[in-house]
């Protein structure tokens, strides 16, 4: 079966992974993460997958795609989340014998928003980054539910200041990315991701970027089909 589900051991959860059929030919695949929406939250490890799992099984990519669940107790990937992101990393390689070291992410609102804040977090552990429908902007007036103390300040930098694209570039800016939002995308405005890439770009990276023009926020089944995306990807590790 392409789809299986893994366990870990320790905090006793569940993450769904897909492989190749040819994958016992690979030696050493590549990881690309996968970072769902806030609508696929929860407990059933499958949920992330909802509507999608064709994608991954028709693009047949040369990787293990890993695809951790964020619950519903927290608003995106930090802290326990983001703990666990990385735990799903490490079980994938070390029960599928995939690499630690050819790292790739992707993720899409949510998700796109916390592959910024991983990105940014661990500058050095991904090689790239695909972004779907990213939101830097966070719309509460409380910080997010279990927001560990030691990472309030820079995620209000990242997604509460006025001057959120820049210090979110500066972040990020050695890491090749791809942008790929419609441009009627009203939850995450594009808008603000055009000042991401602006951002980027006055530091001299040169961010990817596909619109999608009058296609709203459903833009993950676009993004994840994208022509070369994957290509451009894994040409990274």
């Amino acid at each position: 079966m392409p789809f299986q589900l893994l366990k870990d051991e320790e905090n006793q959860y569940e993450f769904v992974v897909f492989t190749p059929d040819n994958y016992e030919s690979l030696n050493k695949a590549p990881i690309v993460v996968f970072l769902h929406g806030s609508g696929e939250r929860g407990w059933d490890p499958g949920l992330p997958l909802k509507g999608n799992a064709h994608v991954f099984e028709n693009l047949q990519l040369p990787a293990v795609i890993v695809v951790p669940q964020c619950d519903l107790n927290h608003r995106a990937f930090y802290g326990e989340m983001e703990k666990r992101a990385l735990r799903c990393i490490d079980v994938a390689a070390e029960q599928l014998g995939a690499s630690c070291d050819k790292l790739l992410l992707t993720g899409y609102s949510m998700g796109g928003s916390s592959c910024l804040w991983l990105a940014a977090k661990h500058p050095h552990k991904f090689h790239a980054i695909a972004c779907i429908a990213p939101g830097i902007t966070w719309m509460g007036e409380e910080p997010p539910p279990h927001l560990p103390l030691e990472d309030k300040e820079m995620f209000e930098a990242m997604f509460v200041a006025s001057n959120r694209p820049e210090n979110i570039a500066k972040q990020i800016v050695n890491t090749p990315i791809w942008f790929l939002q419609g441009t009627y995308d009203e939850p995450c405005p594009i808008e603000e991701t055009r000042d991401l890439i602006t951002e980027l770009r006055k530091l001299g990276a040169q961010p990817k970027v596909t619109e999608y023009e009058g296609v709203d926020h459903e833009s993950l089944t676009m993004g994840l089909e994208e022509e070369g995306l994957f290509d451009w990807l894994l040409s990274l590790t």
